[in-house]
């Protein structure tokens, strides 16, 4: 009786078969390389991370194959089948040998140390001072794949979640070539054929304010930068680079890898104003080039993002999955979120711009039966289950869609609710390139001669586009008003953008799909367009105003520097559990206390998140509990900062909640 498999990512479930043809080996060295190029019923080798390769095998050689190698004398090599979900062929997801997973807060060392012990776990990394969510290798002793060990794990109460350290696999939204013109046109108000005035973002009203500062800093995580390019070089500009490919701080772009799309990305964001080339839309603001391969596991996208997230105020992205089912993990759903909440270098959130995606598809689909679009070097495909585009569709991500210089929806640009905002962009059918569509393309910084595709001998290129313009435009804007107002936190900074869009419309049908949604909903929202075009011009105008600090303004120190007591009553209980209950809190430190991001959880791992307020030196709010339930018969409740780190915990069991309105002192 064949097992069913699951792979558990964020909140999803996800029951899986194995891929018909592939499957993955780690290949740590030439001979074990050598190994498998001799074997019979081989198609296909092709590196995906590190020493993790996907193979590929004729028809019906593919357990054959994966048991020889298993069991090969001179070199036994360790293998995985590779997983689709349930009825999706088009979706395949790659593994490692790695798990993540978090225990719950009241294990001790001891209890975490037996859990490893009895699944055959090696502790690699840990991603939290308490050690509770870990990076593991799955080894021999626990003879049993990652994916079966990660649904034993996912039983077992000792953990919040056991997830796979999958491959994540990315495409660039885009692939610039040679020159067409020199004008700027996303960036101005202005009218000229295949233009119209509302197309662009204002930058240049914007600019009358601000051109962006060096002290806001924007990461654009990408293939490779030409950081020789005198549009990407000048005094301060460039600030901790880092390689994730070359595992150094030089993130440069190689002729035989083709990493050529960060450069006219970076461009984009924060081309330099220095009378020659192009300019970005926050010229003044320092730039912050990581370079990775496009292709990287759930650990390596933590350290990326992790790193990002502490030096960068906005990051941009323009990358993504296909359209695929390709749901966060938890660790990394938990990142975006941390980061929007505190992240960056002033701890106000780190802003994160994805693009939406180049295949005119839907950023969520629970319920799709049939999408196709066309793969970048596999031509058409067709995904017949759910897909999820696991970035772009993150609640504190703000996803970016494309626009044409006639302000209308660029036919290729991915839609749906989780679209943010849009920037324009250039125009083409993402399922025939050749055909011709209306609209002009993007001058950025070109590589000069290295990448194909680019103008011989230049370092500029007008043919840029996708989405993966569109974001890094809209970054370069949300770095403008950072500028403006560095107060601002990751919140009100998007809100803001939010607010001062250009509502375009577009009531034309999709030519590919036929649909009509181009218009806006009574809150102002479009599955196009999002809350609309940005506007620097407006946004800017509109953050001035405020971009000076309260004067006398009390700062609100650091998590670790706050000392906070806390009372909590249960009020009215019914029951075993009464649903009504109330926390008090107390500031008995000499600081304000900001408790925007904290959270409360009971023993059972329920939790509420607490409203941005600030708690006064002495003074005391009363919290109303929503998920969370203060058990007559006993439990447990834990205060979190916003970096979710243990402030508090108290146990309490009957004897303390024996009459009508008992207090637990913490």
């Amino acid at each position: 009786m064949a097992l069913d498999y699951y792979l558990y990512r964020g909140s999803e479930r996800i029951k899986l078969e194995r891929a018909d043809h592939f499957f993955t080996a780690i290949l740590p060295d030439a001979p074990a390389r050598a190994v498998l190029a001799a074997q019979p019923g081989l198609r296909q080798t092709k590196q995906v991370l590190g020493n993790v390769y996907k193979i590929e095998t004729e028809e019906g050689q593919l357990d054959q194959l994966m048991e020889h190698l298993r069991t090969h004398s001179a070199c036994p090599l360790i293998c995985h089948h590779a997983y689709c979900p349930e009825g999706d062929a088009a979706t395949r997801y790659y593994l490692t040998d790695q798990l993540i997973l978090k225990f719950r807060e009241v294990l001790s060392t001891e209890e975490k140390e037996a859990v490893l012990q009895q699944y055959g776990l090696r502790f690699l990394k840990s991603y939290d001072n308490n050690q509770e969510a870990c990076l593991v290798q799955v080894t021999h002793a626990a003879r049993k794949n990652p994916l079966k060990v990660s649904n034993e794990l996912a039983e077992d109460g000792r953990l919040k979640y056991a997830e796979p350290n999958l491959i994540n696999r990315f495409a660039p939204q885009y692939e610039p070539s040679d020159p067409l013109f020199a004008e700027q046109w996303h960036l101005q108000a202005r009218a000229g054929l295949e233009l119209v005035r509302e197309a662009g973002v204002d930058c240049t009203e914007a600019w009358k304010i601000s051109r962006g500062d060096r002290a806001v800093t924007v990461a654009v995580i990408d293939d490779g930068f030409d950081l020789s390019h005198p549009d990407l070089s000048g005094a301060g500009k460039v600030v901790g680079a880092r390689d994730y490919s070359g595992r150094d701080s030089y993130p440069g772009p190689e002729r035989a890898s083709g990493d050529f799309h960060g450069t006219p990305c970076a461009g984009v964001a924060i081309g330099e104003e220095n009378g020659a080339g192009i300019v970005g839309a926050a010229p003044g603001c320092s730039f912050l080039p990581i370079r990775f391969p496009l292709s990287a596991d759930d650990n390596m996208l933590f350290d990326i993002f992790d790193y990002a997230g502490r030096n960068a105020h906005i990051i941009s992205c323009s990358w993504g999955p296909v359209p695929v089912y390709a749901p966060l993990s938890t660790l990394l759903s938990n990142q975006m979120e941390r980061l929007h909440r505190n992240g960056g270098p002033d701890g106000r959130g780190c802003l994160v711009f994805f693009a939406a995606g180049n295949y005119n598809a839907p950023i969520r689909d629970m319920n799709n039966t049939g999408f196709t679009w066309r793969h970048p070097s596999q031509g058409l495909k067709t995904t017949t289950g759910p897909i999820v585009n696991g970035y772009a569709a993150h609640p504190d991500v703000v996803a970016v869609a494309a626009s044409t210089s006639l302000a209308r929806k660029s036919a290729y640009s991915n839609w749906g609710e989780g679209i943010t905002v849009t920037a324009p962009s250039d125009n083409w059918n993402p399922l025939n390139q050749q055909e011709r569509l209306p609209g002009r393309g993007v001058w950025t910084t070109d590589n000069e001669d290295t990448g194909l595709g680019f103008a011989p001998g230049s370092r500029y290129t007008g043919n840029f586009g996708g989405t993966s313009s569109a974001c890094p435009l809209a970054a370069g804007v949300a770095a403008l008003v950072k500028s403006v107002n560095p107060k601002l936190s990751a919140s009100e900074l998007l809100e803001l953008l939010k607010n001062t869009t250009d509502k375009i419309t577009d009531q034309n049908p999709d030519p590919i799909l036929g649909n009509l949604k181009g218009s806006y909903d009574a809150s102002g929202y479009s599955e196009w367009f999002g809350y609309g075009k940005v506007n620097a011009a407006r946004a800017v105008q509109q953050a001035a105003p405020i971009a000076d600090p309260v004067p006398n303004e009390p700062e609100v120190p650091e998590a670790e520097d706050q000392a906070v007591q806390i009372v909590a009553a249960l009020i009215n209980p019914r029951g075993p559990e009464s649903g009504a209950e109330k926390l008090m809190l107390v500031n008995l430190s000499d600081q304000p206390v900001a408790l925007g991001g904290w959270s409360i959880e009971d023993q059972n791992g329920n939790t509420d998140r607490l409203a941005a307020y600030t708690l006064q030196a002495g003074s005391v709010v009363r919290v109303g509990l929503g998920r969370v339930r203060l058990l007559n018969t006993g439990g447990r409740i834990i205060l979190k900062n916003a970096g979710e780190q243990l402030v508090h915990r108290v146990d309490y069991d009957r004897s303390d909640t024996e009459k009508e309105g008992w207090w637990v002192k913490f």
